[in-house]
């Protein structure tokens, strides 16, 4: 075999195994987006920042704070759970990840959503 060759063979290799490493990589291969805790802030009835995106790991814990300028119930949709806030405090979601999936956090009474809670299995 001749040097082209095998300098041809090996860079079509390296190719590969680089190309491999960046699929898995976008496919969520690490671990590296899910938090271990997160915090949305409220600013006039809005997400300071916009709508939050946060992820965490199916059988770990979620652990999501909400603090709050206005009072309002926040609801975690797909876990069904509530809890009221007053104005000026904080609520804390933390409950064991049960079920995979994105789930929307709001401001019940205004509608206004505040996070996007995704669990990946």
């Amino acid at each position: 075999m001749s040097n082209q060759r095998r300098i041809a063979l090996l860079a079509a290799a390296v190719v590969v195994l680089v190309a491999g490493a960046i699929a898995a990589s976008s496919l969520g291969g690490s671990d590296s987006k899910t938090a271990k805790a997160a915090t949305v802030t409220v600013q006039g009835g809005k997400p300071v920042g916009g709508v939050q995106e946060v992820a965490f790991k199916k059988y770990g814990t979620i652990d999501l704070t909400v603090r709050s300028d206005v009072a309002d119930e926040v609801h975690f949709h797909g876990y069904d759970v509530h809890k009221d806030v007053e104005a000026g405090r904080s609520v804390r979601f933390r409950m064991p990840a049960k079920l995979d999936g994105r789930f929307e956090v709001e401001l019940e009474g205004r509608k206004q959503q505040l996070a996007e809670v995704t669990v990946q299995p």
